[in-house]
């Protein structure tokens, strides 16, 4: 009896540890496209609607930059698309669209974001914002360049640089509270197509 109890206590250990592993090697999908609700995007402080993703321009601290954001589909594949012409005047330059990051597992840290993205050969940027941020000029930024067919990219949070030198240098998965994807720094025209975000 007390063998079989010894048995079934081991075997409990090891389908716990199976399943804390399993859990851990799973990714944190951010947006897939599969659940699309709506075409309409409202800029400025959008994050205060149901709205998903926030479309955002510097108009907002006096730019001039000016876009939009929509969803296209090519190949079956269906995607965000940010256009755009970006402009550095007013002490602006950037134009972005951003989603709140939900239901972060607990006791779990990712280690980067992988996106699915391709655009017009230009460098863009993911900026992060954690609850430690409280003032909007203040992020976390990796940059990638998208090319003109779909790729892979994954950006370890080590690479994110902060905005500001007395922010937090390391970055939680698990305090990110927004992300972004980032047309910004100097004149030029965005085109970029997103298909998949998420933490890995």
């Amino acid at each position: 009896m007390i063998a079989k109890i010894k048995i079934l206590i081991f075997t409990t250990m090891i389908i716990n540890v199976i399943s804390i592993n399993t859990a851990i090697s799973e990714n944190l999908i951010i947006d897939n496209l599969e659940n699309i609700q709506s075409n309409e995007y409202k800029e400025e402080f959008c994050e205060n609607t149901s709205t998903k993703w926030c479309f955002v321009t510097d108009k907002v601290m006096g730019g001039i930059s000016n876009g939009i954001l929509k969803i296209g589909m090519s190949e079956k594949i269906k995607f965000y698309n940010m256009t755009g012409n970006v402009s550095t005047k007013n002490n602006g330059g950037f134009i972005q669209f951003r989603t709140k990051v939900k239901n972060h597992p607990k006791n779990i840290l990712y280690k980067g974001v992988r996106i699915k993205v391709r655009g017009n050969d230009q460098e863009y940027a993911i900026h992060i914002r954690t609850k430690y941020l409280f003032l909007p000029w203040q992020y976390y930024e990796s940059v990638f360049i998208a090319s003109r067919e779909w790729n892979i990219i994954e950006l370890p949070f080590k690479s994110f640089k902060k905005s500001n030198f007395y922010q937090p240098t390391n970055v939680a998965s698990s305090d990110i509270k927004t992300i972004g994807i980032v047309a910004i720094g100097r004149d030029f025209v965005a085109d970029v197509d997103l298909a998949q975000i998420e933490f890995y």
